[in-house]
């Protein structure tokens, strides 16, 4: 945008100046008053997500099975 351009749109502010109008400035974000720490979770036993992605597998399967005996059109 040129200089010429910029102080039409916006009167009273040059390129550069460092300041901005105040109906074009940003408000700032509200003030957290205070931040609740939330400890993370626990990692799973090893067992339970064996069963999760023995499971993801298992309907994987089924629903490709599934697929091709539609589409064979049995």
């Amino acid at each position: 945008m040129s200089h010429a351009v910029t102080a039409s749109v916006f009167p009273g502010f040059a390129a550069g100046a460092g300041r901005v109008p105040p109906d074009l400035s940003i408000p700032r974000p509200p003030r957290v008053p205070f931040v609740r720490w939330i400890p993370a979770a626990r990692r799973e036993p090893a067992w339970r997500e064996a069963l999760r992605w023995s499971l993801i597998g298992l309907t994987a399967s089924w629903a490709a099975g599934e697929a091709t005996l539609r589409l064979a059109g049995l």
